[in-house]
């Protein structure tokens, strides 16, 4: 028979809040180059779809540049104008291609999706709305801060069969 003592009730209890201490805060491995950019990626979408360009924009470096010349400001204010206009309801992502350059950059090549629409589906969203669709290459990099964020892109807009 075990006899249960304050000092083995106190002592138990201890080591169960040293075990939750230890898996709350044991470092946790970041994820590699792909995955943190395509996570990117997924955020910015879903927060351009919640009308959030604040969260859009902070995966936006203040370096910025694309192929046509856009910096981060014009692209802030393409985007205020696009999304707060309430124009495009939903926003799909596909085919999301990243490529690891270094351990701190990763090329990138995405298809999007505009719809004025609430389907939840990508399928559906053809049938009951309008559509803009772009293809977008561009680079990330992570920047001194931590964060994975777009330093370079081009786009094009996409033909209505391209989706197919």
């Amino acid at each position: 028979m075990v006899t249960v003592t304050r000092s083995r009730v106190v002592a138990g209890g201890l080591a169960l809040v040293a075990a939750f201490l230890v898996l709350c805060f044991w470092p946790r491995e970041e994820p590699g180059v792909k995955d943190a950019i395509t996570r990117q990626i997924i955020n910015m979408t879903r927060a351009a779809e919640e009308k959030n360009v604040g969260a859009v924009m902070e995966g936006v470096s203040e370096r910025f540049k694309t192929t046509d010349g856009w910096n981060r400001q014009d692209v802030h204010r393409i985007l205020a104008a696009q999304v707060l206009r309430g124009q495009w309801v939903r926003i799909f992502t596909t085919d999301i291609d990243v490529h690891e350059v270094s351990p701190t950059q990763g090329d990138f090549r995405a298809r999007f999706i505009f719809g004025r629409s609430q389907a939840d589906k990508l399928e559906d969203l053809a049938r009951e709305s309008v559509l803009n669709a772009y293809a977008i290459e561009g680079t990330f990099e992570k920047e001194a801060d931590g964060a994975w964020r777009v330093v370079k892109a081009k786009h094009r807009q996409l033909d209505p069969a391209e989706l197919l």
